[in-house]
């Protein structure tokens, strides 16, 4: 991460200059995916695929999503890569709220949760790499923001986990 850091300018500025419109159209679809959206599409999959014992550990993910998320955004307060280098594919953004991604944070969190089937959790990390790329790709996001929004979504998706597998039982035993 800190590697990326130092080269966060170079990565952004070839992402954007090696476009491709088939992918400006995947990426901007992308962008239009809020957490909001995400997590509801995941509450469906787990309603229809009858994983009831997941869903509160969904809930709470959302929570924790959504929490950190916007704390961390509001703290650090870094402006996009577009503000400097003018190379964003969409402008209603805010500015200043380029770290973490909220989008790889979101994704990155329900990694843990999509471990009931192992074609849709290896499919899962690739859809997490694809839109934590497309962040870059589409000039919204640094690769330090995608990388830090990876690490903060898998120990929010790791540590709901914990919780609910190890210490909630142990909460419903002493009732």
């Amino acid at each position: 991460m800190i590697l990326s850091f130092m080269f966060d300018k170079k990565i952004s500025i070839f992402f954007t200059s090696h476009r491709i419109n088939f992918l400006d159209v995947i990426s901007i679809f992308i962008n239009g995916i809020s957490g909001y959206i995400l997590f509801g599409f995941i509450l469906l999959i787990f309603i229809v695929a009858k994983q009831k014992k997941r869903l509160l550990p969904l809930i709470i993910t959302f929570v924790l999503y959504l929490g950190l998320t916007g704390l961390l955004k509001i703290i650090v307060a870094r402006p996009r890569p577009f503000v400097g280098l003018n190379n964003s594919l969409v402008d209603n953004l805010n500015q200043n709220r380029s770290f973490p991604s909220g989008h790889a944070v979101s994704v990155f969190s329900l990694v843990r949760l999509m471990d009931f089937n192992k074609i849709i959790f290896y499919l899962w990390i690739l859809i997490a790499i694809v839109i934590s790329i497309s962040r870059v790709y589409l000039g919204v996001h640094y690769l330090s923001d995608v990388i830090a929004g990876a690490l903060i979504g898998l120990l929010i998706g790791e540590l709901v986990s914990y919780t609910v597998e190890t210490i909630y039982p142990k909460l419903l035993k002493s009732y």
